[in-house]
């Protein structure tokens, strides 16, 4: 019979550290030691640390640096819903995963993970990750589209410097624009937006219709050449005749008619007709089923079903593309912490999906980036690999 040897770094204890084995049914008691410290997240101007991070969980020292960072943006000035609490969500999603606990390896790098008893999948395992803390508004500039421009500009030059993936928690839909706005990005590169939404975001407005906001932001991307395209998953609904856009660089799957398959096949045609080289993800809550999540200000019914959307932006994070950073947005805040819905648990539960989809396509890319290949090779090669089951390489 195997010894069991300490795992997980479980809590500290005034000067001695806690310690568990792989099935957490024996601990032990380690003596002090730097290694065993946490990395304490960075200084950046504009950006308060969280009280606690997401999962409880902080990277050792000894851990690498995190390729994948977690940053809240509590904005909800781009919204046209009166007193809308939606600025609240990356703080009650923050709470909620106070009850799923990350532990931190005792190896060079990994986790405890999470595991999705649903799918029967371990879930973000070998991701480095890092809560950055939520972005502090400028009241100053309470009335531009961007009162949180510092805070979100030095996470985005701290992710570039650390070559880490940057995960925005809005906050109202317009957040979208101010970080692909402010990404950076090589000259002559083409990007692709990848939206998960209800509604097409396109509108236009006889008074506001030149200020980006969250239900005109797509129409804004495209016009500006933000973005080559957009690929809008899970559309629905009614819609008057002036609410109606088109643009041909906007590519929409309706929901009635969304599958992994559809997906992974429109975004591969996408790739090879806009030529793009770089993709960023987005996912409105209301894209869900008010039925399974109705905490968002318009919510559209006859939705998807929760494995459907899960298994689709499974596939949009499998399909060809490098994904460069993500959002989720949209869902409202809470009255108190102490009594957080349970449907919750389910936006949190398809942004653990959405990182560590948004992980495992960093890593396969980065594989292929190591082997002097061109650009056309790359992607053909990621994608054949991609079709084979969708395992890790």
């Amino acid at each position: 019979m195997k010894t069991s040897e300490p795992a997980y770094l479980v809590r500290r204890i005034a000067d001695a550290w806690i310690a568990a084995d792989e099935t957490f049914s024996q601990f032990y008691e380690l003596e002090p030691a730097k290694e065993l410290e946490p990395q304490r997240p960075p200084d950046l101007p504009g950006v308060e640390p969280a009280q606690a991070p997401f999962f409880l969980y902080e990277p050792l020292i000894g851990h690498p640096a995190p390729q994948l960072a977690i940053l809240g943006i509590p904005h909800s000035g781009g919204t046209s819903m009166l007193n809308s609490s939606v600025a609240g969500l990356a703080h009650a999603l923050r709470v909620e995963s106070w009850k799923k606990v990350i532990y931190p390896s005792l190896q060079e790098s990994g986790n405890s993970s999470l595991y999705d008893i649903g799918s029967g999948r371990r879930l973000l395992e070998s991701v480095a990750m890092q809560d950055w803390g939520t972005c502090l508004i400028n009241e100053a500039e309470a009335d531009t589209a961007v009162p949180y421009k510092k805070g979100l500009a030095a996470a985005l030059d701290h992710a570039l410097d650390q070559q880490a993936i940057l995960c925005c928690i809005g906050g109202d839909h317009s957040i979208t624009h101010a970080v692909l706005q402010m990404m950076a990005k090589a000259p002559g590169s083409r990007r692709v937006l990848v939206q998960f939404d209800a509604h097409h975001d396109c509108g236009i407005d006889a008074i506001h219709q030149e200020h980006p906001s969250h239900s005109n932001f797509v129409r804004h991307l495209l016009e500006q050449g933000t973005v080559a395209a957009v690929v809008q998953i899970g559309l629905r609904g009614l819609r008057s005749a002036d609410q109606i856009y088109s643009h041909p660089g906007l590519i929409q799957i309706s929901a009635e008619y969304m599958t992994p398959e559809r997906v992974s096949h429109v975004l591969n045609e996408v790739r090879q007709k806009y030529d793009v080289d770089s993709a960023y993800l987005t996912f409105d809550l209301d894209s869900l089923d008010p039925g399974s999540f109705p905490f968002v200000d318009f919510p559209i019914a006859a939705g998807p079903t929760w494995q459907n959307i899960r298994d689709c932006v499974t596939a949009a994070l499998e399909a060809p593309l490098f994904y460069v950073g993500m959002d989720m947005v949209e869902g409202q805040g809470v009255q108190s912490d102490r009594h957080i819905p349970g449907q919750y648990e389910l936006a949190l539960r398809m942004l653990v999906y959405m990182m560590d989809g948004i992980d495992r396509n960093r890593r396969r890319f980065e594989k292929f980036s190591r082997i002097s290949v061109t650009r056309e090779e790359m992607l053909s090669e990621v994608g054949a690999s991609m079709n084979k089951g969708s395992k890790e390489v």
